[in-house]
């Protein structure tokens, strides 16, 4: 038992004089009138009376002074605040962070784990102090501020009914950078590198209440942060669940008679201490097409295999038929990307290699190919197809129109027209005397590339973290050689799988991209291949040809042509330039997660239908390609164009999460050499009694009244 004192030595004071006070009222005698009656028999309780009152006579037994007593007693204990260890904290900053992941959608603690941590969210709100300021964060893989800082009890129970169940996976991480950032007040920096302490940081406590699959935290991301760690959900909960699942087409002979042939993967878990036997089954837009018996071991993947015939498009769903605490997880999607043919244009004089590399069969069954002499940039027809949008990518092979067309495009060995250059000035003039950048000879000579290349090599930087200047052109330099190439961008799809070290190469030119672009390979000379946004097209340019015209025909500039690189190049420019689509599996992200599409240049905008039916707009990136966010729903979207009846893409939303899956109730929080154990379900503090002793004193009191008034009337 502790107390805490409330009142004043001069408040304590009067107090304490009450007591003497009612006990001086019980000693004074009562000043009556003279009355000549005939008997005293019926005022007995008048003589009783003045007894009581005689100043020197030894004070009754008196309910009445018992009770005021008594009352007053309870007012001066009130007043020093008894209490103990329990539910209440006194003027803090609570912080509660409440995890709403995919695995606090389990049901081991009924109704859900996210409906306990709500509840007993609500249960901290409601025994805190008034004077406590909290805030509401929700977090799974992204933090949400639900409600600032307040002291508004009704604003923080709002907050926390707010929060909705989410199948994104957990990474708390974000959350309490934002707890401590928040809580704690920021610096600001000022000249000669002088940090200023704005105000003084102020330690709040975290209630973090979830169930702990949140792998290691970083214990530096704290601050001022006190972690009260929350567990939520039954230990050794067992759980089976689907941890991956694609599809591919079968490519054997017999396969390839039967073009509907498509082979289903997939791999699941079971976590628990015994094993499991469950059905898998396979459904195909919603009706089911195989189910194979699978023994799931404790704590061990197994894989499973189904092969269909006759399945050309549409969606794929594999459900396991088994009753456990999270649904979640026991189900996938696939989807079997729509065919989309792209139309292709090549204007060349001759190019062997390259025209091959467009006939393989994997193209061919993307793209429609156009293969046109250099004298058809001429004609009227490639005027109209080129400003209509007619072609989704068009390949210049040594060769270069008036001007850029409506589509991308792929320069080979050639220079872009000018509409895509800076304008080349007079070098005599002043203008160009003071900005040398602005021709294309002295904007890269051959001395600055090289010496971006080799900063390039020794930091072991990928061409695309080489610095590009500001300038919202494209740029060449002259040609010269042999060339070396010493580096591709293996974060971009269309260099990713390029090997290029022993590809020969007699002259080349630097290319360098605008501000906007990215720099995909690069040579001891300087930058070699780039690409940048036009509008909604892309435009990519090679610095050196495969084979080029010269006075005897045409002459090889590169044995790039005769490697097995060269066929992946253009079949990576293909799907990512002209938006074909070669794999037969549509692509799977996990919620929350940005979905990154390749479509055809044809249309500014497409629609993204959603599991539900939703419909969502999106417009094309800077880059050129389409970005998509709101991947919060697990199933299958589609992508849709205006004016086709046929979705143009599908992907994909799966959980595949074997931490989601994981249903054990973690009982500490890793934060690297320590851990921050987890408080019991009750969170001790101190417990207020005043209120109840004051509520008890009122009581006392109407009965007091209530014992006087019968004295008097009875």
């Amino acid at each position: 038992m502790t107390w805490i004192n409330m009142l004043s030595p001069l408040q304590w004071a009067l107090l304490l004089a009450i007591p003497p006070a009612i006990l001086s009222l019980y000693f004074l005698k009562l000043k009556r009138h003279e009355s000549v009656v005939p008997s005293t028999m019926l005022w007995k309780r008048a003589i009783e009376d003045l007894h009581v009152n005689s100043l020197w006579q030894k004070l009754r037994k008196n309910l009445l002074l018992y009770l005021q007593l008594l009352f007053v007693g309870l007012l001066i204990l009130a007043c020093i605040r008894p209490g103990w260890s329990g539910m209440n904290r006194l003027g803090e900053r609570r912080i509660y962070i409440i995890d709403h992941s995919a695995s606090m959608q389990a049901s081991d603690s009924k109704p859900s784990r996210l409906e306990v941590a709500r509840e007993k969210a609500m249960k901290l709100i409601q025994d805190a102090a008034s004077n406590d300021s909290a805030m509401v964060i929700a977090t799974s893989d992204r933090a949400s501020v639900e409600q600032g800082f307040t002291n508004n009890r009704s604003l923080l129970e709002k907050a926390v009914e707010r929060i909705e169940p989410t199948a994104q996976l957990t990474d708390v991480s974000e959350a309490f950078r934002v707890a401590a950032g928040l809580a704690n007040p920021g610096r600001m920096s000022f000249e000669d590198n002088v940090d200023i302490q704005v105000a003084d940081a102020v330690p709040a406590t975290v209630y973090f209440l979830s169930d702990g699959a949140i792998g290691e935290l970083d214990e530096s991301e704290f601050g001022q942060l006190k972690i009260e760690y929350v567990p939520i959900g039954n230990p050794d909960t067992p759980n089976a669940g689907i941890l991956s699942f694609a599809i591919q087409r079968t490519e054997t002979q017999e396969a390839q008679a039967n073009p509907g042939s498509i082979s289903a993967f997939a791999r699941m878990i079971q976590h628990g201490s015994q094993a499991i036997e469950c059905t898998a089954s396979l459904y195909w837009n919603d009706s089911l097409v195989d189910a194979q018996k699978v023994q799931l071991q404790p704590e061990q993947e197994t894989g499973i295999q189904f092969e269909l015939q006759g399945i050309e498009s549409g969606t794929l769903k594999l459900q396991l038929d088994h009753s456990d605490a999270l649904p979640l997880d026991n189900v996938a999607y696939a989807a079997i990307r729509p065919d989309r043919q792209v139309s292709i244009l090549l204007v060349t004089a001759g190019n062997t290699a390259l025209e091959t590399a467009l006939r393989t069969q994997r193209i061919t069954q993307i793209a429609k190919v156009q293969i046109e002499p250099i004298s058809y940039l001429a004609s009227q027809d490639y005027q109209t197809n080129a400003s209509e949008s007619k072609y989704d990518l068009i390949l210049y092979d040594s060769c270069s129109p008036e001007k850029m067309p409506a589509a991308s495009t792929l320069f080979l060995g050639s220079v872009p027209p000018a509409d895509i250059q800076p304008a080349v000035r007079d070098s005599n003039s002043a203008d160009a005397k003071a900005d040398p950048s602005a021709s294309p000879e002295t904007t890269l000579s051959t001395n600055a590339p090289a010496n971006v290349a080799n900063a390039a090599e020794k930091t072991d930087s990928p061409p695309s973290a080489v610095a590009l200047e500001e300038n919202p052109k494209w740029t060449f330099g002259e040609l010269s050689g042999p060339v070396i190439v010493l580096d591709v961008n293996r974060s971009h799809p269309i260099s990713q799988y390029l090997e290029m070290a022993s590809v020969g190469i007699v002259e080349a030119r630097t290319v360098r991209p605008p501000s906007s672009g990215a720099i995909l390979m690069i040579s001891d000379n300087g930058p070699l291949f780039a690409i940048a946004p036009r509008g909604p097209y892309q435009d990519a340019v090679l610095g050196f040809d495969i084979v080029r015209p010269s006075a005897e025909g045409m002459e090889i500039n590169s044995d790039w042509g005769i490697k097995r690189s060269f066929p992946v190049f253009v079949l990576s420019a293909v799907e990512n330039l002209a938006g074909g689509i070669t794999e037969a599996s549509a692509a799977s992200v996990q919620p929350g997660l940005p979905v990154q599409l390749i479509l055809s240049n044809r249309f500014e905008k497409y629609q993204i239908v959603d599991p539900k039916g939703k419909i969502e707009t999106i417009q094309r990136s800077g880059d050129g390609r389409f970005l998509y966010t709101k991947t919060e729903q697990l199933g299958v979207y589609e992508v849709r164009a205006e004016g086709l009846e046929e979705p143009v893409e599908r992907f994909c939303v799966n959980l595949f999460s074997n931490r989601e899956s994981d249903l054990q109730v973690g009982l500490e929080l890793k934060t690297g050499a320590e851990s921050i154990a987890a408080t019991s379900n009750t969170i001790r503090a101190r417990q207020e009694t005043w209120r109840w002793l004051l509520l008890l004193a009122i009581g006392f009191l109407m009965f007091e009244w209530m014992v006087f008034n019968r004295r008097i009337f009875v």
